[in-house]
């Protein structure tokens, strides 16, 4: 799988990874960066824009596992963490 989407800069990568890691099961920051793009290019993935807070980001979301992933209108990752179908359909 070809990683399209980054965070930031590094230190926002290891940010989030240390904030939701555990929770999706990632082992690293790389495995977590790995998996946030696995789940933009799941042909499953449910994709609409936020319009909670007028950020004007793109939300991922895979409803079987929860994972959602928010990118910035820049192409940057925001963050990636494990959500539900209540929680996506708000943003």
């Amino acid at each position: 799988m070809k990683i399209k989407h980054f965070f930031r800069d590094g230190e926002k990568m290891q940010e989030h990874f240390e904030e939701h890691g555990e929770q999706t099961n990632s082992q690293s920051a790389e495995e977590y960066l790995i998996k946030a793009n696995a789940v933009m290019q799941n042909p499953r993935t449910k994709r609409k824009p936020e319009t909670d807070d007028g950020d004007n980001d793109i939300v991922y979301y895979l409803p079987p596992t929860g994972e959602i992933v928010f990118v910035s209108a820049e192409g940057y990752i925001r963050t990636y963490f494990i959500a539900d179908d209540e929680y996506f359909e708000r943003q």
